[in-house]
């Protein structure tokens, strides 16, 4: 019988963690690394590409080169890309709206719903504050 992975969606605030000695990295590292042994499956947005790009950008350890190196293993880990469509960005538009928050971080919990599973974030400030009272499927990292 095949065994059940665990899915799961992260967002950007997640998969930074990846590359930066933060608090919660280990946290972090860990659902990567349950990812790439195969035990879970992680599913994000296009949009975290960007994000985690431009937030790493901003970070001093950084330059062109290891920013170049990070996103090259951020494609390599060959995580679970969800299509953006109508109907994914319409659940976060109106997420966006009820929850008082960007759609950027509305999209990764209209992902989990549309998953029937969670969205983990570190965004404990905004995105889990106002969203997890109204009972959206979201978790803090």
């Amino acid at each position: 019988m095949a065994r059940r992975v665990q899915v799961i969606a992260v967002d950007s605030s997640v998969a930074v963690k990846w590359f930066s000695q933060e608090d919660k990295t280990a946290e972090a590292l860990r659902l990567r690394d349950s990812h790439v042994e195969g035990t879970m499956d992680l599913w994000i947005t296009p949009l975290l590409y960007y994000e985690v790009v431009n937030a790493l950008r901003y970070k001093p350890e950084y330059d062109e080169k290891k920013l170049a190196e990070s996103l090259g293993y951020l494609l390599n880990l060959h995580l679970n890309v969800a299509t953006i469509g109508l109907n994914l960005l319409s659940r976060a538009g109106e997420i966006a709206y009820d929850g008082d928050v960007t759609v950027y971080d509305a999209l990764p919990v209209a992902l989990a719903e549309s998953q029937e599973t969670v969205c983990i974030t570190a965004d404990e400030e905004t995105q889990y504050r106002k969203l997890k009272p109204k009972n959206y499927p979201i978790e803090l990292l």
